[in-house]
C-alpha cells in the first residue's frame, strides 16, 4: 500500500522549503504513477522555522495543502518528534482500510540549516510545564541529557566508549555503500575517540549533523505505475512516557519497551533493523529495549557481531541518519525510507539479501518520550 517514497536531502538547500517539500511530493508522486489531484489525504510533521524564509507553519497540513491545492478529507499533525512518521504510516493505513481516503501523503522534515548555522536558541519551545523547575543549569538539549545516559549506561554496566564507537564505525561502514549518505569516508574506532568530545562522554562522531531534508510517503489504495512490492505492516506498538526523564525511574531505560512489547513480534523472522540513531547510544538502548540484547549487555553484543548490511544482526543498513545527517532534527523518514529500499530490493550497494521483514524503532521527542515500533513487510 505504500506506492512511492522520496527523501531529499542536503547540507544546505538554497531556496524556500516549500520548494524542498515540492521536490520530495513530485519524487514520490512520480515513482507512484499519481497526481496531485489524487491525493485526499495529508499527515504531516515539520520542523520549525521550515518554509518562508525562517517562518513556521502554524498547522502544516492544512497550510500545505493551501500551497498545492489539495482538499483533503482527513488531515493529522502528528507530534511525536522523531518517529511520528512511522506513526503517519499506521494511521494512513487504517484510515484507507476504513474508507475514509484513498491517497495520503505523509511528510516528515524541513530547512533548518539557518538554524543550525546561526546557533539559533530555542527559547520559545517548552519542553515540560515545570521547565523552570527542572532545567535550572545551561544545558545542550538533547545532547546533554543522551550523555548522561551514555555516562551513567557506562557506570552500571561498564559500557566502554570503544562500544559506543564500534556502533559508529559499522554505521559508517555501511554509509561507504549508500551513494546518498552525507558522510562515506571509512572511519575507525581510534578516529571516533579522537574526535572531539561535545558532551561528555559522547564524541562528535557519535552525533547526527542536522540537514535540510523533507521525506514523503504515499499511502494508496491505488497503485498506478508503482513497481513497489505490497508492503504491509506486520506489527505495530507505540507508547508515551509524559513525564521528563529527571522523574523516570532510571534513565537508562525508553519507551521502546513498551512501544516493542505491544508491537509482540518474534525478533527471529525479522532480516533487518532500523532503529533511530541521533547518538550511537540511542542505537543500543534501543537495541536492549526491543529485546534484541539483556539490558546493560549491549556492550559485548556490539563487540561480538557485525552491525553492517553484511554482517549477522544488520542495524541501519545506509549508515543511519548519523551518515546521511538528520532533517529537520528528526531521522524518522531516514530509517523508514532505508527500510523500504530494502524491501523492494533498491538499496543500491547496500542491500541485504533477502530481505522480506524489516523492524523499525524510533524515539524521540527532546527526551525520547515517545516511542513508535513498526514492522513491515509481505503478509503471507
Amino acid at each position: 500500500m505504500i506506492v512511492g517514497f522520496a527523501g531529499k536531502l542536503y547540507k544546505n538547500y538554497e531556496k524556500d522549503g516549500i520548494e524542498l517539500l515540492k521536490e520530495a511530493i513530485d519524487e514520490a508522486l512520480e515513482m507512484a504513477g499519481l497526481n496531485y489531484a489524487d491525493i485526499d489525504g495529508i499527515m504531516a510533521n515539520i520542523g520549525r522555522g521550515s518554509f518562508h524564509g525562517n517562518k513556521t507553519y502554524l498547522n502544516p497540513p492544512v497550510q500545505i495543502s493551501e500551497y498545492f491545492g489539495i482538499k483533503p478529507k482527513i488531515i493529522d499533525h502528528v507530534q511525536y518528534g522523531g518517529p511520528s512518521v512511522l506513526s503517519m504510516i499506521y494511521r494512513a493505513y487504517k484510515a484507507i482500510n476504513a474508507g475514509d481516503a484513498e491517497t495520503i501523503l505523509c511528510i516528515q522534515g524541513g530547512k533548518i540549516s539557518h538554524l543550525r548555522d546561526n546557533h539559533f536558541q530555542k527559547t520559545d519551545i517548552i519542553d515540560s510545564p515545570f521547565d523552570d523547575y527542572i532545567k535550572i543549569y545551561e544545558q545542550m538539549s538533547p545532547i546533554s541529557d543522551y550523555a548522561m545516559v551514555a555516562y551513567r549506561h557506562s557506570k552500571l554496566f561498564g559500557t566502554t566508549d570503544e562500544q559506543r564507537a564500534r556502533v559508529a564505525v559499522m554505521q559508517r561502514y555501511s554509509a561507504s555503500y549508500n551513494p546518498k549518505a552525507l558522510f562515506r569516508n571509512p572511519i575507525t574506532v581510534k578516529d571516533v575517540l579522537q574526535s572531539r568530545i561535545v558532551s561528555y562522554p559522547l564524541h562528535l562522531l557519535e552525533i547526527v549533523y542536522p540537514i535540510d531534508g523533507f521525506h514523503v510517503f504515499v499511502v494508496s489504495k491505488r497503485r498506478g505505475k508503482s513497481v513497489l512490492r505490497n508492503i504491509d505492516i506486520l506489527a505495530y506498538g507505540e507508547a508515551h512516557w509524559p513525564n521528563p526523564p529527571a522523574e523516570w525511574d532510571d534513565i537508562i531505560y525508553t519507551p521502546a519497551i513498551e512501544s516493542a512489547k505491544r508491537a509482540s513480534f518474534d525478533l527471529n523472522r525479522v532480516d533487518t533493523f532500523q532503529l533511530y540513531d541521533s547518538f550511537t547510544i540511542t542505537v543500543m538502548l534501543q537495541m536492549e529495549d526491543i529485546g534484541l540484547v539483556e539490558k546493560g549487555k549491549v556492550g559485548q553484543f556490539v563487540e561480538s557481531h557485525d552491525l553492517t548490511f553484511k554482517g549477522d544482526v544488520p542495524i541501519n543498513t545506509g549508515g543511519g541518519s548519523l551518515n546521511t545527517g538528520q532533517p529537520a532534527y528528526m531521522s524518522g523518514g531516514v530509517i523508514l525510507e532505508e527500510a523500504l529500499l530494502q524491501l523492494n530490493d533498491m538499496a543500491d550497494g547496500h542491500q541485504v539479501k533477502g530481505a522480506d521483514v524489516v523492524f523499525l524503532n524510533g524515539i524521540g521527542w527532546w527526551s525520547r518520550r515517545h516511542s513508535v515500533t513498526l514492522v513491515l513487510g509481505e503478509r503471507k
